[in-house]
């Protein structure tokens, strides 16, 4: 996968991550909606989704966006390759 198309996934999930972090449809939904389980908000358990999305967000940014190794850097050191992505 080349650069830009990686860029503008990294750009596409930081979007979506914004718009639903700016929650602005919770301000009256919570307040219709009963408490889920018998003890939890709406808007608690909403963000307790969103943490965890972000996780996963965040392992994804991660893989897309970290810079691959120089090429000769193993192989300048007499070692192999401890990995291959």
């Amino acid at each position: 996968m080349n650069f830009k198309v990686r860029l503008a996934l990294v750009a596409l999930i930081v979007l979506v991550m914004f718009i639903l972090h700016n929650s602005f449809w919770l301000w009256d939904l919570d307040a219709r909606v009963p408490l889920l389980f018998g003890f939890m908000p709406f808007a608690f358990s909403f963000y307790a989704g969103y943490a965890v999305l972000a996780l996963v967000a965040m392992k994804i940014i991660i893989t897309l966006a970290w810079p691959d190794p120089p090429s000769g850097l193993f192989k300048a050191a007499g070692d192999r390759e401890p990995f291959k992505r």
